[in-house]
């Protein structure tokens, strides 16, 4: 027999099964809601650290920092900012006559060589036996072309210390210029005899024996100075001489 359902029976059911459903619905929107506070913290967190990763990764991709530059040295003063500042020095200082010796040694290397010799000059009125300032101011007269100047300038230097090599090897060429070579040559030879070491005195003999065709005589005297000197310009100078001189002396 089939029963039937009375109004009420339905109602009781279709409430039943209404809420049912409701509780189901209820879950999911639950799920659905954790599941969306998941998602939110993780992109919040990946973001996070996309963010802290940023400055690193940018300060990687930076190129090496090159190293400090070294200072660069100071530039020396010209000749003419040299003598400026000299003639300063001499303007506050006027009684200092090693001031007017270096004024004269800057205004000859200007190429300045009769004013470097009124600087030697006063430098003498203050201290006549002051040797440095002789020897130099006899060496510029030798290059003006005033010998004989020159020669008494040495001389006064040669009172003073007769074994100065300096004066000697200069007033060789003082006598040398004059072609007075037999004096030249004993100026050279007092120099060295003064000091065997003075290569300067040994390079003017050869000059000398050169000059005169005396070849071996003249080779003999710069090797002196690869003896004595082996690392001096002078020693350079010989070592070409002789070169020379061998060379020439081969092909005759």
């Amino acid at each position: 027999m089939i029963r039937k359902t009375t109004n009420q029976e339905v109602k009781g059911n279709h409430i039943k099964k209404k809420h049912g459903r409701g509780k189901r619905e209820i879950l999911l929107l639950s799920v659905l809601a954790i599941l969306l506070i998941l998602l939110a913290y993780l992109f919040n967190a990946s973001a996070s650290r996309a963010e802290g990763a940023a400055p690193q990764a940018q300060q990687t991709q930076q190129p090496p920092s090159s190293p400090a530059s070294p200072p660069v040295p100071p530039k020396p003063p010209t000749a003419e900012q040299k003598i400026e500042e000299l003639q300063g020095k001499v303007a506050s200082d006027s009684l200092n006559f090693h001031l007017h010796y270096e004024l004269a040694n800057a205004l000859h290397d200007a190429g300045q060589r009769e004013e470097a010799v009124l600087e030697y000059d006063k430098a003498l009125s203050i201290e006549p036996n002051f040797v440095e300032a002789l020897v130099n101011k006899g060496a510029v007269y030798n290059e003006l072309g005033r010998i004989p100047d020159a020669i008494a300038s040495f001389q006064k230097v040669l009172a003073l210390n007769p074994k100065d090599t300096r004066a000697l090897c200069n007033m060789g060429n003082s006598f040398y210029a004059l072609k007075d070579y037999g004096n030249a040559m004993g100026q050279y030879k007092l120099a060295v005899e003064a000091d065997s070491t003075f290569a300067e005195g040994y390079y003017y003999i050869g000059i000398a024996f050169a000059d005169a065709g005396m070849y071996r005589e003249a080779v003999r005297e710069w090797e002196n100075i690869l003896k004595v000197a082996p690392g001096s310009e002078a020693a350079k100078n010989a070592r070409e001489n002789i070169d020379a001189l061998k060379s020439f002396m081969t092909s005759q």
